[in-house]
């Protein structure tokens, strides 16, 4: 698995990067129409930072979701995951991890899915 270092800066640098792409080029998981990835947003001063998936079919697998953090306040290391159902075209959550807002954090995020595992751990791009 691939561990991605992101900051905030770096996420709000790769949100515009991706949006400038198109959701369709970076919300195809190795090569399925299966979007995953990694989701943050600012909530009460903290970094919300949660792994997120989108299947245009109703999809059931494992998910493991790891995460490093280290700051001012501080380091955190998390591991969550498990099995997993999804509806279909919902966006799933799988894992959730609230950090310190300016923490640097390592997100590994992957589904395994149908056979395949997929490594989520980008910037993740809703399904259009």
């Amino acid at each position: 698995m691939i561990q991605t270092p992101i900051t905030i800066g770096t996420m709000a640098a790769l949100a515009i990067s991706l949006a400038a792409l198109g959701a369709g080029a970076s919300a195809n998981a190795a090569g399925t129409d299966i979007a995953c990835g990694v989701s943050t947003k600012t909530e009460h001063g903290m970094l919300a930072v949660e792994g997120v998936l989108q299947s245009p079919t109703a999809l059931n697998g494992e998910y493991r979701f790891a995460l490093k953090s280290s700051g001012g306040g501080g380091s955190t290391n998390v591991s969550q995951g498990g099995a997993f159902s999804a509806a279909p075209d919902a966006a799933v959550s799988l894992g959730r991890v609230m950090v310190n807002a300016g923490s640097k954090i390592d997100v590994d995020f992957s589904v395994t899915a149908n056979g395949k595992q997929l490594d989520c751990s980008q910037q993740f791009a809703a399904r259009t």
